[in-house]
């Protein structure tokens, strides 16, 4: 029986919005726990996670099931629909890096 594989691995970078250092230390572990709760949901392997007050580092497997711009946009949406909806009072949305090419 003939099969297929494939493990893409994807890092990507979402910067606060005008890069304001909004992710302070006390509040960066809620949304990387988050990130890594919304790439279980997608079928995502989320290898690491991490950042500074400025933006957030994400290395993640690509699920063969979504392409490369859904996985980011579930990501985006997701997230900044928690931080708006109240659960992280201390963040606005985060933004995606202008002028990033996916690889």
């Amino acid at each position: 029986m003939p099969q297929s594989l494939s493990k893409v691995i994807v890092h990507i970078i979402f910067s606060t919005k005008n890069r304001e250092p909004w992710l302070v230390s006390n509040v960066r572990p809620r949304v990387h726990a988050y990130v890594a709760t919304i790439c279980r949901d997608l079928g995502a392997e989320l290898v690491r996670v991490g950042g500074v007050a400025d933006h957030v580092h994400m290395v993640t497997t690509l699920p063969r099931t979504v392409t490369q711009a859904q996985l980011i946009e579930q990501i985006k949406k997701t997230s900044s629909k928690w931080i708006k909806g109240g659960r992280c009072r201390a963040l606005l949305r985060l933004a995606p890096l202008t002028g990033r090419g996916l690889r």
